[in-house]
Order: C-alpha cells, then structure tokens, then sequence
C-alpha cells in the first residue's frame, strides 16, 4: 500500500502542509556541530568498509552507452550486439565491461534534479541542492562518511579518510567539509602529477622532518590555542600534521606507486592511474574509507561521435573500470572476502545527454529526466538490470525499485549511507547558520518528499 511519503508534492503543497523551509543566515565559520540525532527508527547494512564514487564529468550519454536506443543517427562502427535478454551493447566502445556485466548492476531508471553542471555536479557530491545561503556550510557526501567513521580509526590509520582523484575540472569545484571539521575535507591528488613526492627518499624525509620541527617551534601556540578565533589555525595544524603522517608512513611508497604493467592493463591513462591509486588504497586498508574520482570531458554538445570524443573516452572507462573490477574481486582478506565485497562503487555523470537524433552541432545536450548509474560491490547481489526507459530513453517508463519512481541522488546517498553502516536518517542540529543539518534531505528540490534506500541492489 502506498504511504503519504511515497506520492510527489510541489515544494508549495510541501509548504502548505505546514513544512517550512529554514532561512540561511550568516556564514559563521567558526562553530562546530555539537548534536545529532535520528528522525526514524532504520537498520544500516553495514555491508561495505569502502565506498569508491566515480564521476563522469559533464554527462556520460546513455542512450550511446549503456542504455543504448538505437537510430538512424547510430553511427555503424559502434557494433551493436545482444549480450542478454533486453541488452543491446556497444561493443566497438565497452567491450570489456560486455565481459564483466555479471560482476555489475545497471540502474536504468535514474535522474537528476538540475540540467546546470555546476549545480549539479555539486548535488552529486553533496546529495543536497545547492543553496548561495548555505552553500559554504553544507558538507559533502565524502566528508559525512569521514565524519561518521572517525570514531573507528585505528592509531595506525595514517591516511586521510576521504581523498579526492583528479577533482580538477568540475564547474563545482571539489567541495570542502563544510562545517564539520577540517579533518573531513577531502585530500586532492592529481595522477597526472608526480606521486612520489607523497613518500620522499630517506634523505629528503631528514629535510622534511627537521621543517616540521621547525615549523611546530614557529606557530606551536597558534597550533594549540582552544578559542574559536584560532579554529583556523588548529585546521590548518591538522592538515599539516595528516600530511606529514602520511608522508611518514611507509606504505605510503607502494600506494602511490604505479607499475608499468599495471598502468598498460588499465589503459594509459589519467583515469587508469586514478582507479589504480583507488584500489591501492582499498587494498592496504590504511584509514581511507570514501573515494571519489572523476573522468573528465564528457560535456559533448557538439562532435560527440568524433573519436577523440565519445569513442576514447568511453574506450579509457572500459579499460580502467573493468581492471579495476577484476582487481577488487580477486584480492581476498584473511577472513575470505574480496575488495569488492568491502567496496561499494557508483559510476555515474551528473545528468543524462538528449535522446533521439543528435542536435545541429552533431552532439547532444544535457537531460536531466533519465540516465544511467553503474554500480557494483558492497554486499551487492550484481548481475541486474533495475528500471526500463521508453524506446528513445527520454522516460523513465519502469522504475522496478521500492521507490516507484525514479532514482534521484538522494537515493543513492541513503544507499551510501546504509551500506556503510551509517544511520542516513541522522541530522545535525547546532550549525554555523542555525539551520538542521539533514543526512538526506526529506524535501527533495523540486517534488520527491521521501528518499529510500535502493533496496533491489542487495536482493
């Protein structure tokens, strides 16, 4: 039967039942949540220790990829084939992840709030809409995480609990931990940049010893000071301080350390460096828990069947994911569980292409009403294919979720949320703007009121 939750209201029928939305008000930065508490009675999964969030800048197009609808503007080389029941695929341009589809879960039944990058690349990170009043406030997804599993780090967790992989690009920007503390903002890495200056050699690790000495001697009481006026200074002391542990710590070498074997196995480039950096971390289990990376490029208005487009970058997320896939699930823990089983991985971009025939400028524009997310690992029972769009993918026409309706990104954080043994229905009440601070929002940005977890990943 359905509940009041389940049915879609306007954000004024919202209000005219009498849920008001609370005002931002000045940005006081130097506050700290004190509270928290659930609004319901709900049981997280706890299946996932790791959670890996793979962001396709710019909007992968769906109906090209991996919820193909097939036109007279199908260009021919694509080499379409029937790969199982209701799975077209395009084989010139996934033909490894054809192989590996047992191994995933396609949600095909998703959609985005916002048709604007910027706002919603930032609801991609953040699971909430962007709001100017709040914007500085609100914290990332990532950093909820590394709030949340704070409390269970080891003294030997050296590594920051949230790092960011190639978050260069986004007209969002990476976003920081908002009002929680500075030690769960995400720690950025560039792969097309030098990884070994994060394990120096013996002799430059005396250099950078005897500067952080110095520096402590410099600054110690600015480091220390207990008022809300220093704050600043202790975040920065934390980040200094979480640095030089890392640098210090002597896995650092092998986790920032990529092989010439495993770089051609996952394609040779930036994005295969990142899913290699991301799987090294997983695999020493060193205190980072929530992964987020990002390919970038995939805004393709224009040209989007030129093989530097569409073709290539859908060639490197082939090559990169599907080593990735094989990687997680063939290492195994003492206690017999693979990485994969301990990670929960999304790929998805922040909203769909146009469907039907490309545009003038022979690209696609963005769409919000539909589009695909990959996802794998975690607890999940994979191998499915949940939701069915129209025949040119413009409508989500099948949810075949509990939420009957279409996935939103609210969704896929309280999925996050419970796989990782976090209580999604927590909120934060004394924030730097007065403002409760929901896990997941209860009012969506437009019309959804209720957000679930994505149940049919698991059964």
């Amino acid at each position: 039967m359905a509940t009041f939750l389940d049915h879609f209201l306007t954000r004024r029928e919202v209000f005219g039942l009498g849920r008001a939305a609370a005002s931002g008000y000045f940005f006081l930065p130097l506050l700290q949540p004190r509270e928290g508490r659930a609004a319901a009675k709900v049981t997280p999964r706890g299946t996932a220790k790791f959670c890996l969030f793979f962001m396709l800048d710019g909007g992968q197009s769906h109906v090209d990829g991996w919820d193909l609808k097939e036109g007279p503007w199908t260009p021919q080389n694509f080499d379409i084939k029937t790969i199982g029941p209701g799975i077209r695929w395009p084989m010139a341009l996934y033909p490894k992840l054809a192989e590996r589809l047992n191994n995933v879960t396609l949600i095909r039944s998703a959609a985005a709030w916002d048709a604007v990058h910027g706002r919603a690349q930032y609801y991609v990170q953040a699971a909430h809409p962007m709001n100017l009043a709040l914007k500085k406030e609100i914290p990332p997804l990532g950093s909820v995480v590394a709030h949340e599993l704070s409390k269970n780090r080891r003294a030997g967790d050296t590594f920051p609990p949230y790092v960011a992989i190639n978050v260069l690009q986004s007209q969002a920007g990476l976003l920081s931990s908002g009002f929680l503390p500075a030690s769960n903002s995400p720690f950025l890495v560039n792969t097309s940049t030098d990884l070994t200056a994060f394990s120096p050699d013996p002799e430059s690790k005396k250099d950078l010893d005897r500067r952080w000495k110095l520096l402590l001697e410099f600054d110690g009481r600015l480091r220390t000071d207990s008022s809300l006026a220093a704050k600043a200074y202790r975040d920065y002391h934390d980040h200094y301080q979480g640095a030089n542990k890392l640098m210090s710590d002597p896995r650092a070498g092998k986790i920032f350390t990529i092989s010439a074997e495993d770089k051609k196995r996952y394609g040779n480039t930036t994005t295969g460096d990142a899913c290699i950096l991301a799987r090294n971390l997983i695999d020493a289990d060193a205190g980072t828990h929530f992964i987020f990376l990002q390919q970038n490029g995939w805004d393709h208005h224009s040209a989007i069947y030129e093989h530097k487009n569409f073709y290539q970058l859908s060639w490197d997320l082939d090559s990169a994911l599907s080593a990735l896939l094989d990687d997680l699930g063939r290492v195994k823990r003492a206690d017999g569980k693979t990485l994969l089983d301990e990670t929960l991985l999304f790929c998805l971009g922040e909203f769909g292409r146009t469907p039907g025939p490309i545009n003038l400028l022979k690209g696609r524009d963005h769409y919000p009403a539909a589009y695909t997310v990959l996802t794998a690992g975690g607890g999940q029972k994979a191998g499915k294919i949940i939701g069915k769009t129209d025949e040119t993918g413009a409508k989500v026409v099948a949810p075949e979720w509990q939420g009957r309706r279409p996935v939103y990104m609210e969704d896929i954080a309280t999925t996050v949320y419970s796989a990782m043994g976090i209580d999604w229905t927590k909120t934060i009440h004394e924030t730097p703007s007065g403002r409760e601070f929901f896990y997941v929002e209860p009012v969506s940005a437009t019309t959804a009121i209720s957000n679930k977890e994505v149940a049919e990943l698991f059964a």
